[in-house]
């Protein structure tokens, strides 16, 4: 799988090379907004950490929708398709917690998502002011969770934290509605991604991320979901 995922990117940054047919005009488009991830292993094992706790918590925080930013370089391929490259970024995570005068339990797990792909954009409809795309994209997807619980009673404190990271394959496909000025663009975009849920393993050690119930199966990160947000596109050579 690592070598399917590491030939994603590679095929990202070919695609930006490549000429022959190509017209000449190159942009780049940033975009920010939010996401909504499923994540239902790890929501899993917030639930199943806070039923562990001597005491009743509750869990504050469960992987909300949160931060999504993307940028690109696009390259004009015809006249009605774009094509490029690119990096997006993702993050959320979830808080459970427990206090009293004798004092306090919490546990925190926090995600994030780098994602490196390719492009493809398609004109629906162009005006001379509004345009209207249908994008798609692949990603080689590498996220980090991290871990952390922290014990205070007392005054006494333990803090623990493990790291975990794992790599997957992501595909994208949303609408974009853009408004043109002289030489860049606004809008929105907003789309929908699947996720191939990766495993995740200990960045310190050779172990897996295990379901507290049931050690012979492995817990994964899973990013699919909606997002929508703001979009800018700017093209360099005009």
């Amino acid at each position: 799988m690592s070598k399917r995922i590491k030939g994603i990117a590679m095929a990202a940054i070919l695609i930006l090379l490549s000429q022959g047919t190509f017209a000449q005009d190159l942009g780049f488009s940033a975009s920010a907004g939010m996401a909504s991830p499923s994540m239902d292993d790890l929501k899993y094992l917030q639930e199943s950490i806070l039923s562990s706790y001597p005491v009743e918590g509750k869990i504050t925080s469960s992987f909300p929708p949160f931060t999504n930013v993307s940028i690109n370089l696009v390259k004009e391929w015809y006249e009605h398709i774009h094509i490029g490259a690119g990096y997006s970024f993702s993050t959320t995570g979830g808080k459970s917690s427990y206090s009293d005068y004798t004092g306090s339990i919490s546990t925190e797990i926090s995600a994030t998502s780098h994602r490196v792909g390719a492009i493809l954009s398609y004109t629906l409809m162009g005006g001379k002011r509004l345009n209207l795309a249908l994008n798609g994209r692949i990603d080689a997807n590498f996220s980090t969770v991290g871990i952390e619980s922290l014990i205070n009673i007392l005054g006494r404190t333990n803090n623990i934290i493990n790291q975990y990271r794992s790599i997957s394959p992501s595909l994208t496909a949303g609408l974009e509605f853009m408004y043109k000025f002289s030489g860049f663009s606004l809008g929105l975009d907003a789309g929908y991604l699947v996720d191939l849920p990766g495993e995740l393993k200990n960045t310190g050690s050779d172990n897996y991320l295990s379901d507290p119930n049931d050690g012979n199966k492995t817990l994964t990160s899973d990013w699919t979901g909606w997002h929508a947000g703001f979009k800018t596109l700017i093209w360099l050579n005009n």
